[in-house]
């Protein structure tokens, strides 16, 4: 399948356009609410919803996904990642398509198989979502807002959305407040990988205001932070996998070059979602075999389609 440089779109292009590896934290978190969730309420998980719950907000993320790269095609060219529509091997018209068809499932979903709050959260999802990506709002170029809607969106909807989409009652949910902070520090450090190809765009991200020193600095802090408030609501699950998160951020703290390399830069973001994700494979057993299928098809996808090595923790 040797496909490098056809840009003639194949059917797997639309398959990897909502980007399966970056949905992987969607479902981390939001198993680890659906967990949480199911500990406040001391309930067994009724399975065909947890399917329901997933399938309906990862379809609505990769949604989400889709028009943030229709509306960042200039910068991912300039960048020289996610090809799929910056070389325009999908068109515009296609992958907007997509997204609306990913939405209609989404919500098709929830509305039949789950509950009003499940929805209301979508909703908001989906709000946030477009105002990340979209004029006037556009929070991807306003420093703080970029990190802070990801923070909301990954780090408090995704997981709240897994604890109701159970049935679970929603007191307790302040056990949930050690993830806005990974996922912030997760976030930030992507930014400072793209600095390059943004401020040649003018697109004034938290990485670009910040720099790429700076910007590591403040990721070790929030990850410290989620260390932190983790102890202090007593989730232990969020407190291993933060402190195992934790010392990888120094990586690119304690270089000392001038200008640090992108892989270096991403370096404690790969490691911490994996972590992460292992965690949540620990917690639902049949979730660490699906990673290993998404992250296999995944490879040979990028190797065969554009003879790169991704994923990869280089």
């Amino acid at each position: 399948m040797a496909l490098a440089g056809n840009k003639k779109a194949f059917w797997l292009d639309y398959f990897f356009l909502p980007r399966p590896m970056i949905l992987i934290p969607v479902s981390t978190f939001f198993l680890l609410g659906v967990y949480h969730g199911k500990n406040a309420t001391e309930n067994s998980i009724v399975i065909i919803n947890l399917l329901y719950g997933i399938l309906s907000f990862t379809a609505l993320i990769g949604a989400i996904y889709i028009i943030n790269q229709i509306t960042d095609k200039k910068t991912d060219l300039a960048n020289n990642k996610l090809f799929l529509i910056p070389r325009e091997i999908i068109s515009v018209k296609a992958a907007r398509i997509e997204a609306v068809i990913l939405i209609i499932i989404s919500f098709f979903t929830a509305i039949l198989f789950l509950s009003k709050a499940f929805i209301i959260i979508l909703l908001l999802s989906l709000l946030l979502g477009l105002a990340y990506s979209i004029e006037p709002f556009r929070f991807k170029k306003r420093p703080i807002l970029d990190v802070a809607s990801n923070a909301v969106g990954n780090g408090i909807l995704n997981t709240f959305a897994g604890w109701i989409a159970t049935g679970c009652r929603t007191a307790g949910w302040e056990i949930l407040l050690p993830y806005p902070f990974a996922v912030a520090s997760v976030h930030l450090v992507t930014t400072l990988a793209d600095i390059e190809g943004d401020r040649k765009n003018n697109l004034k991200t938290s990485g670009v205001a910040l720099g790429q020193r700076k910007g590591i600095i403040i990721s070790v802090i929030l990850m410290g932070l989620a260390v932190i408030t983790a102890l202090i609501v007593n989730n232990k699950t969020a407190l291993s996998a933060s402190l195992f998160s934790l010392p990888f951020y120094f990586v690119p703290v304690l270089t000392k070059t001038a200008h640090l390399s992108q892989s270096r830069i991403l370096f404690p973001a790969k490691i911490s979602t994996l972590i992460f994700s292992v965690a949540a494979g620990v917690l639902f057993r049949f979730y660490l075999p699906c990673l290993a299928v998404i992250v296999l098809l995944t490879y040979l996808y990028y190797k065969f389609r554009f003879q790169i090595a991704y994923p990869s923790l280089k």
